[in-house]
């Protein structure tokens, strides 16, 4: 079995689904080759703007401060509910562009998981700027990769917006389950009855 998981990092909804895959795999005991597929929600943020979530939720995408705060305190505390402690009072939104590089480049060493969750945790839990080339190489240092050469990997990561749109992913965390299924943020009890009886 593969998964191919649709993910953007600065999405903290995705987080929780990696955790919630982790757990519907570890109940159910199956082991598939996970792929993770670039996916970004706002491709046009600039990069090098440096604004809080709450910023960016005011100033870019028209909500209202007690809105903001809403959202905020809704996803945190679904995250609080498989185990990861948000912080998205200082989250740094980020042109995920880069971010989705280094996770391919993690995988081309065998640790695209390990990379994924690191930017994730990186942006909902320590605030630090996945943008920031800095940031990027202090995470990709932490991982013990080697250094992202500027332009690696930006044509598989073309490739993959173009796998979405071929599969119809329209929004994260998407998961595709042998080119056939499509997931949209499935809960672990959703994925643990996928699992159990998924056909072939």
């Amino acid at each position: 079995m593969r998964i191919e998981i649709f993910s953007d990092m600065v999405c903290p909804w995705c987080y929780i689904g990696k955790r919630r895959l982790s757990i519907a795999l570890e109940r159910t005991g199956a082991r598939p080759d996970v792929v993770w597929r670039a996916f970004q929600l706002d491709p046009a943020f600039p990069a090098g703007l440096r604004w809080t979530l709450a910023e960016a939720h005011v100033r870019r995408y028209g909500l209202d401060a007690a809105e903001d705060r809403r959202r905020r305190k809704a996803v945190t505390d679904v995250a609080a509910q498989v185990g990861l402690e948000y912080r998205l009072d200082r989250a740094v939104m980020a042109n995920t562009a880069d971010a989705h590089r280094l996770v391919k480049h993690g995988g081309a060493h065998g640790k695209g998981t390990e990379t994924a969750e690191a930017l994730m945790r990186a942006y909902a839990v320590e605030g630090r700027d996945i943008g920031d080339p800095v940031d990027l190489g202090g995470i990709a240092g932490e991982l013990g990769l080697p250094p992202l050469e500027p332009g690696a990997y930006k044509k598989e990561v073309n490739e993959d917006l173009a796998r979405a749109a071929r599969y119809g992913v329209r929004g994260v965390p998407s998961l595709v389950v042998d080119e056939k299924y499509l997931l949209v943020s499935p809960d672990a009890d959703d994925l643990v009855g996928f699992l159990e009886r998924r056909p072939g």
